[in-house]
């Protein structure tokens, strides 16, 4: 990325942590579990995971909410 500096001056600084972030943002909207996030990223507890990346998660609460509710007539009540 260095060189993409060099020719364009404008290319904005990118750090590993940032590819990283960028993973994790795209296997979460690939619908990874935060479990499965975790080992991705090989951190220690899906608790840190969620701390991280919490808000990753939560752009994808409308999708859950619309899933749920297209399920709704497919409830068995006992």
């Amino acid at each position: 990325m260095a060189g993409a500096r060099v020719t364009d001056p404008t290319f904005p600084h990118v750090a590993p942590h940032d590819l990283r972030h960028t993973a994790a943002s795209l296997a979460i909207s690939a619908g990874a579990t935060p479990k499965a996030v975790q080992r991705m990223m090989g951190q220690a507890s899906a608790a840190m995971t969620l701390d991280v990346y919490a808000e990753l998660f939560e752009d994808d609460l409308d999708a859950v909410s619309e899933r749920l509710y297209a399920l709704r007539g497919r409830v068995v009540r006992a």
